[in-house]
């Protein structure tokens, strides 16, 4: 958490940096945990061809180069279906399928987050944007958490995570909510409304988020995506959330607020 804000409020290329590292780490996680599925992920492919996306999305943001750059990673995505061919793989389009959705699933995601962060899709203090997004979504996490322990008895999606409740969903949308207000009390970047959609779209996201990744550990019959953070599993287990919730808001603001 402090490693977040921190490179929030020094600059965007932290920011970028940071997104970077969580990016290919979460993909690491990724592939690995196909691997305990018994799928044969293209780990090297994968990680060039994710890596070329989120920098060629930076570049554009940045303003130094047109949009067209982004086109680049066009050739590295048929280069697995192509090399594919080779390997003498069983399964070779469960392969392929695992080898491109890890990229769109974890490092297109934080590549639109950060594009938060930049005069192109906010004006004025646009940093404060990417803050509220994960002040707003760390207080639907603890709220989710607290009103689960003390308040939860209706399970949420027991199918999927018995340990979701109902009334976790509520008190974390209501945390989530006067995140929403607070940041809007204490910034002037987005009007009251756009905090208030901004906070919908994360409960959503962030909710959904955390379904579709214990849905990935339970086919895979594993309890965490990974040790990297002590006490906290994986990568995927502390950013879930984010990896839905920020390609809806990049809707959002690139419609309604841009």
């Amino acid at each position: 958490m402090v490693i977040v804000v921190g490179s929030i409020m020094l600059n965007p290329y932290t920011l970028g940096l940071l997104f970077y590292v969580v990016g290919i780490l979460g993909l690491l996680e990724y592939y690995s945990l196909c691997k305990v599925g018994g799928v044969h992920t293209q780990d090297v492919l994968g990680f060039i061809t994710g890596s070329v996306l989120y920098l060629t999305i930076e570049l554009y943001k940045l303003g130094s180069a047109s949009g067209a750059i982004i086109s680049v990673s066009i050739p590295f995505f048929v280069a697995i279906f192509i090399f594919e061919l080779f390997r003498r793989r069983p399964d070779p389009f469960t392969n392929i399928a695992h080898t491109v959705i890890g990229i769109i699933y974890v490092m297109a995601p934080l590549a639109l987050l950060n594009i938060f962060t930049f005069d192109e899709i906010i004006h004025e203090t646009h940093r404060l944007v990417v803050l509220g997004f994960f002040v707003i979504l760390w207080l639907n996490d603890t709220g989710a958490y607290a009103f689960g322990r003390l308040f939860g008895k209706r399970k949420l999606f027991p199918r999927i995570s018995p340990n979701k409740s109902i009334e976790g969903l509520v008190g974390g949308a209501l945390s989530a909510l006067a995140g929403a207000w607070c940041m809007y009390l204490y910034s002037d970047t987005l009007m009251m409304h756009q905090w208030f959609t901004l906070a919908a779209i994360i409960i959503l996201g962030a909710t959904f988020g955390d379904l579709v990744e214990s849905m990935l550990k339970r086919s895979l019959k594993v309890k965490d995506s990974g040790k990297i953070l002590p006490g906290h599993g994986g990568i995927l287990d502390r950013f879930d959330g984010v990896l839905l919730a920020s390609p809806l808001a990049f809707t959002y603001f690139m419609l309604f607020v841009h």
